[in-house]
C-alpha cells in the first residue's frame, strides 16, 4: 500500500497557525481539523483516514505532513459514524492546545510507526523476513541514529561491512531492500528529503556456489529409509518440483487424479496460508504414475475436498521444521549423507529435469519461475505434452523396478 504524503510548508501568512502550535488562542479554532475518511479495497474493505500532522523538518522548521492510516475494517466499523469516532479520538491530541510538533525521529522510533501501517500490506512470510532483518541488522546499526543523519556513505559502508562479515550477496541485497523500503516511506511521509539507499550500490555478484544435489542413487537410498510422512513428501518434491510450502498447503480439491494433475493455489509458512510466491507460481503440474500412486493411498483417509493432503491427527498443517529435524536430518545422518533442506529437493527435481533434456520453457513452467511474457506464452502452450513426458523421465531415474 502506498501513501501520498507530500510536505506542504506553512504559508508566509500562517502566523496564526504558528501561534496555534504554541498554544495560542487566536488560531486554535482555525487549525482544528476533522480529517477525512474513505473506503479502500474490494473484498475486505477498510476505512482509511487522512489528516495533517505538524512535524519539525530537517531544516528545523515546522511543516505539515499529510498522513494516511488504516483505522479499521468495514466489518469492524460498519457505519461512517463508527469510523468518525475512531478518527476523532486519533486526532484529539493533534487538535489539543498543548500539542507540540515532534522532531525528526530516530530510525528505531520511526520503525515502530512504520510497522503497523506497512507490514500488514505484505505477505506473511515477507513480514517475518522484514522483522528478522530489522531486529538482526538494521536496529543494531542505525536504531539510535536520527533519520536525517543516515547518509548514503553510512549505508554504503554498512552494506560492504556485511559482505566482509561473510553474509551472502543475496542476503545483503535483501537487507538493502528492507532498509530502502523503510527510508523510502520516511521520504514519502516527509521525515527525510531523500532516500539515501537509492544512491548505494552492491559490488558485482561473484560466481554462484554450486548447490549440493543428491544423485539418483542417493535419493533412492534416502527414499528407502525415510519414515512417513517425510517419505511421501520427498517423493512428491522430487517428482513435482513444488516448493515445500506449496506441497504442505495442498488440499484435495487441488488434486485431480482423473486428469493426473495437481494445481498450486496456496502456500504455507509457519502455519499461515498465503498466495503463491509469484503469479507464475500459481500453476498446473502433471503427475507421474508414482506420484499418482502416493496420492491415491493418501486419499483413502481424506476427510473432504477442503482437507489438507498432509496434516496432523488434529487436521492441522504439518510443520516443515519439525519434520526436517525429526525425520529428514536423522535419516541423512544414518545413511552418512550430507544434511539437505526441503528446498534442495526442489533443486534435485530441476537437475533431474535438465538431465533428461527438458526444454527450458517447460522446466520454467513446471517450477513456476517468473519469466518474460513471450517466453511464458511459448512454454505454457507446450506444457501438456512436454511436461508429462519430462516428469515420467524423472520418475524413471528413481525407480529401477516397476514390476
Amino acid at each position: 500500500m502506498q501513501f501520498l504524503n507530500p510536505i506542504n510548508k506553512l504559508p508566509a501568512d500562517a502566523e496564526p497557525a504558528e501561534r496555534a502550535l504554541k498554544g495560542g488562542k487566536l488560531a486554535r479554532k482555525k487549525h482544528f481539523q476533522h480529517g477525512s475518511l474513505f473506503k479502500r479495497g474490494k473484498k475486505n474493505k477498510v476505512w482509511v483516514a487522512r489528516f495533517r500532522e505538524p512535524v519539525i523538518g530537517t531544516n528545523g522548521e515546522t511543516q505539515f505532513v499529510r498522513r494516511s492510516e488504516i483505522i479499521g475494517s468495514v466489518a469492524e466499523l460498519p457505519t461512517r459514524r463508527d469510523a468518525e469516532l475512531i478518527l476523532s479520538a486519533r486526532l484529539r491530541h493533534l487538535n489539543s492546545a498543548n500539542y507540540h510538533p515532534r522532531s525528526c525521529c530516530a530510525l528505531r522510533e520511526f520503525i515502530e510507526e512504520w510497522k503497523p501501517q506497512i507490514l500488514p500490506t505484505l505477505k506473511y512470510s515477507t513480514q517475518k523476513h522484514y522483522e528478522y532483518v530489522i531486529e538482526t541488522h538494521l536496529v543494531p546499526a542505525f536504531g539510535n541514529l536520527q533519520l536525517r543523519l543516515i547518509s548514503r556513505e553510512a549505508v554504503q559502508n554498512f552494506l560492504l561491512l556485511k559482505l566482509k562479515q561473510g553474509l551472502s550477496w543475496k542476503t545483503v541485497k535483501h537487507i538493502r531492500t528492507v532498509l530502502g523500503t523503510i527510508l523510502g516511506t520516511a521520504e514519502i511521509w516527509g521525515y527525510v528529503e531523500d532516500n539515501p539507499v537509492r544512491k548505494t550500490k552492491l559490488p558485482r555478484r561473484g560466481p554462484r556456489t554450486e548447490k549440493k544435489v543428491f544423485t539418483p542413487e542417493q535419493l533412492r537410498a534416502l527414499l528407502g529409509a525415510l519414515p512417513e510422512p517425510s517419505c511421501s513428501l520427498v517423493w512428491l518434491l522430487v517428482l513435482t518440483g513444488l516448493r515445500i510450502g506449496e506441497l504442505l498447503a495442498l488440499r484435495w480439491r487441488d488434486i485431480d487424479l482423473k486428469s493426473d494433475v495437481l494445481r498450486v493455489r496456496q502456500t504455507l509458512y509457519e502455519g499461515h496460508f498465503d498466495d503463491p510466491k509469484t503469479r507464475t507460481s500459481r500453476r498446473t503440474v502433471p503427475l507421474s504414475p508414482k506420484a499418482i500412486e502416493i496420492l491415491a493411498k493418501l486419499k483413502v483417509d481424506a476427510l473432504d475436498s477442503e482437507a489438507l493432503v498432509f496434516r496432523t491427527e488434529r487436521a492441522t498443517p504439518l510443520c516443515r521444521r519439525n519434520l526436517a529435524n525429526r525425520q529428514l536430518a536423522p535419516t541423512c545422518k544414518a545413511l552418512r549423507l550430507e544434511r539437505i533442506s526441503w528446498h534442495s529437493l526442489r533443486h534435485a527435481n530441476a537437475t533431474l529435469l535438465d538431465s533428461v533434456n527438458t526444454p527450458l520453457g517447460t522446466l520454467q513452467a513446471l517450477l513456476g519461475h517468473s519469466s518474460p511474457e513471450i517466453t511464458r506464452e511459448v512454454y505454457v502452450h507446450s506444457l501438456p505434452a512436454g511436461a508429462r513426458e519430462a516428469v515420467e523421465k524423472v520418475e524413471a531415474l528413481l525407480i529401477w523396478d516397476r514390476r
